[in-house]
């Protein structure tokens, strides 16, 4: 992999492609106003879609608990290739599976699938656990909402997939698989997924908001989906009380390996570089949250990855809470590459970037929800006998400088705004949001956009089932779109935000671009798919295979061997193992001394 220099930013204001008139520049932010007729257009869609959920935390949370509830997660539940919605009801309903019926309208098969449970639940992920090829649902829990809040009732929903009739359904194994308990406190926040050793199977790090030390979790899978608590051997012991919210396995320093990017409260947001396995193949972390600057987060609750000023590479983006007096503001950390000791290094930059202020933050996305090539901001919040803010769009010029057009785009209402996801459910190539109103009915927007030339798209799904080196549902690939003379970064990092994630497809927009000319995708085992002249306004799969699985049944055994002595001897080039291309006798080696061990 190809180390990235250490540089300061520069930043650019100039005039952009969407005749953005720079008006002032200075160190509260970049005063920026533009519009253009491709702005997207937010309808609120709730008697449209089916979704009209209540979220209105029960009484019972302990402590302030009730007030941060309020996630949803975005998963293909039954494989049809359109995105499903879970959302926690909170102890006051059941929780709710709105399935898509792929006609714009969601009908809530909870009950059918066997998760209609009524409980104290807080955040969720969605990630394949066992390698069966099916999604499966973790949520974190604090019990049944008719008793008192207690640890140890996290929950595992296993996919049984169809059953003769084709109805999906869920099994419920957390004490099987040894993850219904995280810590000794009831404060269990946000979770996510991540191949943190690249073993090919999907490791968890669950965050807890509390008041001792300890309770943020990294359980390791075997590779059945059965896990083990490993984080006193993998994290670096601190006394400090970390109140985490929203974590993130996503790979920051370009070594393939998945770093933890912990957001939390009261100034504990954390950086945990990925060491790699040591001799005996056991994955650490250090800690570099001073060395990378991570320093200037005074209450992070939610958080987005990505690549805002497309200099390929990723940004941190932090919602916080906003006292202008106290100089509180959101956090933008923009990478700067590595320094010398391959650590990951950046600067703090929401303010002049026009993204420091949404009142009392929470739940946040970023995708690319105009389709002009760049990655723009959505963001919420709220909190009782705070000062309320709009909910923000922030537009992004090309260059990652933001500008608020909440009031163009629809989406300037108030609410108290918790969890924040975006996938596009009717599939017309543009992406909708959805926002959990703690105390309040949940929101569904649409993304209606008016101008066709403006809208064209590439939406891209990974399958890995057939690579078992890879993660299931392609965690931890990057890929690299190349249009318009520019690279666009995007990586599948679980899609994690605030008590919950979106979907796991990538997304361009490719503005008034007629192809991709280029499209690298960059698997997490090093290997690396291209692609030239990609046709666009569509969504495709792009399939991983291992070069050692000749017959491609996801298995590696005789039936491999025999394809390839048949693939040698009338020079195929599946007998081009090591993809020089050529069939030679170097292949026959390769392929006798990585067989036994195709996954290192």
């Amino acid at each position: 992999m190809k180390n990235r220099l250490f540089k300061l930013p520069r930043l650019r204001f100039m005039q952009s492609p969407k005749s953005c008139s720079l008006l002032a520049i200075s160190t509260i932010g970049t005063i920026c106003t533009y519009t253009s007729a491709a702005d997207p257009n937010y309808v609120l869609v709730n008697q449209e879609t089916g979704i009209n959920a209540v979220t209105i935390p029960t009484l019972g949370y302990t402590g302030q608990h009730d007030r941060m509830a309020g996630g949803m997660s975005v998963g293909d539940f039954n494989n049809d290739t359109w995105p499903d919605l879970y959302i926690s009801g909170l102890g006051t309903n059941p929780d709710m599976l709105f399935i898509n019926q792929q006609d714009g309208t969601f009908v809530d098969e909870a009950e059918l699938y066997g998760i209609a449970y009524k409980h104290y639940g807080v955040g969720s992920a969605v990630g394949d656990v066992n390698n069966d090829g099916l999604p499966d649902l973790y949520v974190v829990s604090y019990g049944p909402s008719d008793v008192q809040a207690t640890v140890g009732k996290n929950l595992l929903y296993i996919n049984n997939g169809p059953d003769q009739n084709g109805q999906y359904s869920f099994s419920e194994q957390a004490v099987k698989r040894g993850v219904n308990d995280i810590y000794v406190i009831v404060g269990g926040k946000g979770a996510c997924f991540g191949d943190m050793d690249l073993d090919g199977d999907l490791d968890l790090y669950v965050a807890t908001w509390g008041f001792t030390p300890g309770g943020n979790r990294v359980f390791e899978n075997d590779g059945t989906g059965h896990f083990t608590d490993v984080t006193e051997a993998v994290i670096p012991e601190t006394d400090t009380v970390i109140r985490g919210f929203t974590p993130k396995f996503v790979d920051v320093n370009d070594d393939r390996y998945p770093d933890l990017l912990l957001t939390a409260d009261f100034t504990t947001s954390h950086l945990f570089v990925n060491n790699g396995p040591d001799a005996k193949g056991q994955i650490s972390f250090r800690d570099v949250t001073e060395i990378a600057n991570i320093n200037t987060d005074h209450n992070g609750m939610g958080a987005t990855v990505n690549d805002f000023n497309g200099d390929g590479i990723l940004d941190w983006f932090q919602t916080n809470i906003y006292v202008e007096t106290a100089s509180y503001f959101n956090t933008l950390f923009m990478g700067l590459g590595n320094n010398g000791e391959e650590d990951p290094t950046y600067i703090d930059q929401a303010t002049i970037r026009g993204v420091g202020n949404n009142g009392w933050g929470w739940g946040t996305t970023s995708g690319d929800y105009d389709n002009d090539g760049d990655v723009d901001i959505v963001a919420t919040g709220g909190w009782p006998s705070w000062p309320s803010e709009r909910t923000q769009y922030w537009k992004n010029d090309g260059e990652g400088n933001f500008s608020s057009i909440s009031f163009i785009t629809g989406l300037s209402f108030n609410i108290n705004g918790r969890g924040l996801i975006q996938f596009d459910y009717d599939k017309d190539g543009d992406l909708d949001l959805a926002f959990v109103d703690n105390g309040g009915p949940f929101r569904i927007y649409r993304n209606d956009r008016g101008i066709e030339e403006f809208s064209r798209y590439l939406r891209i799904r990974l399958n890995t089932d057939l690579h078992p080196c890879l993660a299931p549902m392609g965690y931890g690939t990057r890929v690299i779109a190349t249009y318009g003379g520019k690279e666009h970064l995007r990586v599948i990092d679980g899609a994690s935000g605030y008590l919950g994630q979106s979907e796991l497809e990538i997304h361009y927009g490719l503005a008034e671009y007629s192809q991709v000319d280029e499209l690298r995708i960059e698997w997490a085992d090093g290997s690396v798919t291209t692609m030239t002249d990609v046709e666009i306004d569509r969504e495709m799969t792009i399939s991983a295979t291992h070069p050692f699985d000749l017959n491609q049944d996801g298995k590696f055994n005789y039936y491999d061997i025999s394809e390839l002595i048949y693939a040698f001897m009338n020079g195929d080039d599946r007998a081009d193992v090591n993809n020089d291309e050529q069939v030679n006798f170097m292949d026959i080696m390769d392929f006798v001394s990585g067989f036994k061990t195709p996954c290192q």
